[in-house]
């Protein structure tokens, strides 16, 4: 083999290996949650900042319509999902001081206007899935993976969850 062959194969091992490291520490930290999807949630977030109603433009950019169900039901139980989770994380503790809770604040009442705007069919869908297995393991992770966060993290995030575990407990009411 040439000096040159040699060097080629070392920088590509070295990038596969930088890759593969890259992938587990995602995997690792986000979970199922994509780098498609982390990009489309940047994307909606750029998309919404200074619109008028920005939980909702970026719910709509990110979802699709919020006047369809399955895009508000989606957007719902993502808040469960464990990648997302990290990825809130991430945001709320760049975020700036007076920003923080007006934007939580928002996107608390958004969760609650979303439970008291439920359909009986997206009621029903809706706890249908929470009381499957798939549904109770994804609250469960979820719940587990948030008291692992810092206690200034709950503490900012406490209105969302509120809003989440009252949706979860009137659903199991039904």
């Amino acid at each position: 083999m040439t000096r040159r062959t040699k060097k080629i194969l070392w920088v590509g091992g070295a990038a596969l290996l930088i890759a593969a490291l890259g992938a587990a520490w995602w995997v690792r930290r986000f979970h199922t949650y994509t780098p498609l999807a982390a990009l489309l949630d940047l994307r909606a977030a750029a998309q919404a900042d200074g619109a008028e109603r920005p939980v909702e433009r970026f719910l709509e950019l990110r979802y699709g319509p919020l006047t369809e169900p399955a895009n508000r039901q989606k957007a719902f139980l993502d808040f469960f999902d464990l990648g997302h989770i990290e990825g809130l994380h991430l945001i709320v503790n760049k975020m700036g001081g007076q920003e923080k809770p007006i934007i939580i604040d928002v996107m608390a009442q958004w969760i609650a206007d979303y439970r008291h705007g439920l359909s009986a069919e997206e009621r029903e869908a809706l706890s249908a899935y929470l009381s499957s297995a798939a549904g109770r393991a994804q609250v469960h992770d979820a719940t587990v993976r948030y008291l692992q966060k810092d206690v200034q993290f709950r503490a900012a995030t406490a209105p969302v969850i509120q809003e989440l575990m009252t949706t979860l407990a009137i659903l199991q009411k039904k």
